[in-house]
């Protein structure tokens, strides 16, 4: 008897269903001796980029999670390849209900798990902050304390670069300190109680005037859409340089990234690092932090920085804390000179400047935190920048040329009054914290800057006649 035909699609379907149920079974059983942890778990390789982004993503958004890193468990990478789970389909997110994911985007993965969106053709907001960090959570939580409708876009999740800080000490009213992470947290749930709606991912993509009103496209991981709103507050913060090293080339960075070389240092990277040396370049504050968070998890950090001392840029209450932990060495008037690896990094080349003599550092992750370039892509033409990138606000936005501000005079953009202190040369638009021109980049001047932008909020909602409380 002939069998009947089977449509190729039909059966990759099948196929793709089978090895699923192969794979979330044998997780499934995995997890039963040492008891289920909530959430989702993320199958993959600590060197995978993809699994790198899922798991920044995961963090930055607190959602509960396990990851399984096939690096250290080969019956599961055995299983997957068993249940004809190709190299391209990792990582997986499994859901214990029966969900699996094959190398979801972020936006995916929000879905699935249903995190908020800003709702397609929702009402014009009081007040739209592009950044999830510090100085945007600020805004919205004391721009919602006082009835305005409040949006938060953010290409990750809430906390920004500070959502690493091992502690952040200046804040007040934390006389012992705070991690980063608790305060983004804390921030985030302050937030969402006021009736802050937060969407995450969404990337800005541009920003246009509608007469008095300003419009933001944004991507939102598929088609981009549009949100509209009476005043817009960029505090989408800045991203740390690569190295500049005549010996190092764009080529030979690139080829660590996700696999030896980073950018920021979060409690994600740090739990990489257990059990090994890693490298820190950098001489100003998110370096100092980032060595002390990753003191906790490696076996030694090496802080390699070009200054003479550590104080020279970093602040003394961090400078105390190096001193006084074993783990840290201080390479002063030193830099990276070479990356020494095959596929994953195994070497640090360093010089010391003054004598010229090289050394070899046996650090398994190298992290870069040395100089930053703002995030201000989707600015571009619409508000006047410097010439670094970072947003001019105040008397700077007034004194910059009608060109560097995206139109040919202050009043051809609406301009009958001078930009207020955070205020950009577009009105209504402001710019708080770390993509600021001339911001004091540390975790309590970008709350306080977001703080005091609110007031400057309420008097253009007031003089352009949009109700606020």
């Amino acid at each position: 008897m002939s069998q009947p035909a089977v449509h190729p699609d039909t059966a990759h379907a099948d196929s793709t269903a089978h090895a699923d149920s192969t794979v979330l079974a044998y997780f499934q059983r995995r997890a039963m001796p040492v008891g289920l942890e909530a959430g989702f778990r993320l199958i993959g390789s600590r060197f995978s980029p993809g699994s790198r982004r899922l798991r920044e993503f995961a963090c930055r958004n607190r959602l509960p999670h396990h990851f399984v890193d096939l690096e250290e468990d080969r019956d599961g990478e055995r299983t997957l390849r068993a249940a004809g789970v190709p190299p391209g389909d990792i990582p997986l997110v499994i859901w214990f209900g029966g969900l699996v994911l094959r190398n979801p985007s972020n936006a995916e993965l929000a879905r699935a798990l249903g995190l908020p969106a800003a709702r397609p053709g929702a009402p014009i907001r009081d007040v739209l902050v592009v950044g999830g960090g510090p100085a945007g959570l600020a805004v919205a939580v004391h721009a919602a304390a006082r009835g305005l409708t409040t949006t938060v876009l953010d290409a990750v999740g809430t906390g920004g670069q500070a959502g690493g800080a091992s502690r952040v000490a200046d804040h007040l009213g934390f006389p012992d300190g705070i991690s980063g992470r608790e305060l983004a947290d804390r921030a985030a749930v302050q937030a969402d109680r006021l009736g802050v709606e937060i969407s995450v991912p969404a990337t800005a993509l541009a920003l246009r005037p509608d007469g008095d009103l300003h419009v933001v496209r944004y991507d939102p991981g598929g088609l981009p859409r549009e949100i509209v709103s009476r005043t817009v507050v960029a505090a989408t913060g800045a991203r740390y340089n690569r190295l500049d090293i005549a010996g190092i080339g764009v080529a030979d960075i690139e080829r660590f990234e996700g696999s030896g070389v980073h950018y920021a240092a979060t409690l994600m990277e740090a739990r990489l690092c257990g059990g090994r040396p890693v490298a820190v370049a950098g001489g100003g504050d998110p370096a100092g932090q980032a060595a002390l968070l990753l003191a906790d998890m490696a076996t030694e950090v090496y802080l390699v920085l070009r200054e003479e001392e550590p104080g020279e840029r970093m602040s003394r209450y961090l400078v105390d804390r190096i001193s006084r932990q074993p783990r840290i060495v201080v390479l002063a008037h030193t830099e990276v000179e070479a990356l020494v690896g095959n596929g994953t990094l195994r070497e640090v080349v360093v010089r010391e400047n003054h004598s010229g003599a090289r050394g070899t550092l046996p650090a398994r992750e190298l992290f870069v935190l040395a100089g930053a370039r703002p995030n201000t892509g989707w600015l571009a033409g619409a508000v006047a920048l410097d010439a670094d990138g970072f947003v001019l606000t105040g008397h700077d936005a007034e004194r910059a040329t009608g060109h560097d501000a995206g139109h040919d005079t202050a009043e051809a953009a609406g301009r009958d009054r001078p930009p207020q202190v955070l205020e950009t040369s577009r009105p209504g638009v402001f710019a708080v914290g770390d993509v600021r021109g001339g911001a004091v980049r540390r975790v309590a001047a970008a709350v306080t800057d977001g703080t005091a932008a609110v007031r400057l909020l309420d008097e253009h909602l007031a003089r352009t006649g949009s109700p606020a409380s």
